[in-house]
């Protein structure tokens, strides 16, 4: 198990993700700096920042909402985006 529980993660997923969506300007492909949306999303209480981004990540991409850039950039892929489209305001 990483840093965030199941029902964490199930809480801060639509932070996470609509935030990436607002960064990405609602756009498949767009790379992001995850760290930038972890800040945006407004996730408290974790000394270990790194670690909550790293599993709120993995598990966009093991729903494939996300897809890996280089290095610490992720971007949505189509899913994603749908996703978004239906869970973000």
């Amino acid at each position: 198990m990483g840093l965030l529980t199941d029902h964490e993660l199930n809480m801060y997923r639509t932070r996470f993700l609509c935030s990436l969506d607002k960064l990405a300007q609602g756009l498949v492909d767009n790379h992001v700096s995850s760290d930038q949306v972890y800040r945006l999303a407004g996730i408290k209480g974790y000394r270990g920042g790194l670690q909550a981004t790293d599993s709120l990540v993995l598990h966009a991409v093991t729903m494939e909402y996300v897809k890996l850039g280089i290095g610490r950039e992720i971007m949505l892929t189509d899913k994603g985006l749908e996703w978004c489209k239906e869970n973000c305001k």
